[in-house]
């Protein structure tokens, strides 16, 4: 795996940028990873990458006797695609905002949880149980910062992180410090090109019977 230490010597090397120090290179490298995890413009149509399979992630939430939604837990990043209640009963996800609305335009029905939809990070549902109940969430999950020299890039395969994580570094770096930046020859565009090729394989590596586990969930 390439460590935070290596990463940072790779930037260096790519980059040649006196200015550009430990804690700008991190932080434009955890920014990275937070990007591609979070969904980038896809190389295979008109939408964003799919999530990567190793930031899956199970966890729970308990209802609010009160209201109609809560949090969803703090290390979630994207995809709602499976909740069940306590009993293990799997519960249908709508498909937008607007259908959970027309369903359930009071959103105040007293009743057991069956039906609900992640939007802007809570986990809105109908009915409200009259007794607090524990919902099981899947989804995909927040990476990891990489903070401590020896840290991985979280959710990235091992033999895409250089390639991908460098090269978004140095677009970024180019994006700002050189002029002229749509001249084809530009070091931006180089970098930028390397990075969105990158991207592609990684988009072509992530297995096809985990893209439709996601989908699930955006109907």
């Amino acid at each position: 795996m390439a460590t935070l230490s290596q990463l940072r010597s790779y930037v260096v090397d790519t980059v040649r940028d006196s200015a550009l120090g430990n804690p700008e290179i991190d932080k434009l490298l955890n920014l990275g990873v937070s990007e591609i995890a979070g969904g980038m413009q896809s190389s295979m149509g008109d939408s964003i990458t799919f999530p990567l399979p190793e930031l899956f992630s199970i966890d729970t939430v308990d209802t609010d006797i009160d209201e109609a939604y809560v949090l969803m837990p703090g290390t979630f990043g994207r995809g709602l695609i499976f909740v069940s209640d306590s009993n293990g009963r799997e519960i249908d996800i709508c498909n937008s905002m607007i259908e959970f609305s027309e369903n359930y335009p009071l959103m105040n029905r007293s009743s057991d949880v069956v039906s609900a939809i992640e939007l802007g990070g809570n986990l809105y549902y109908q009915g409200i149980p009259v007794t607090t109940e524990e919902l099981t969430l899947h989804f995909y999950r927040l990476p990891v910062p990489m903070t401590a020299k020896t840290d991985t890039p979280d959710g990235i395969p091992l033999s895409m992180q250089v390639t991908l994580l460098i090269n978004y570094v140095a677009y970024k770096v180019y994006e700002i410090t050189e002029d002229g930046v749509n001249r084809k020859d530009s070091k931006y565009n180089k970098h930028k090109s390397i990075f969105q090729e990158a991207l592609k394989v990684l988009e072509l590596y992530i297995p096809y019977d985990s893209r439709p586990l996601y989908l699930k969930g955006r109907r």
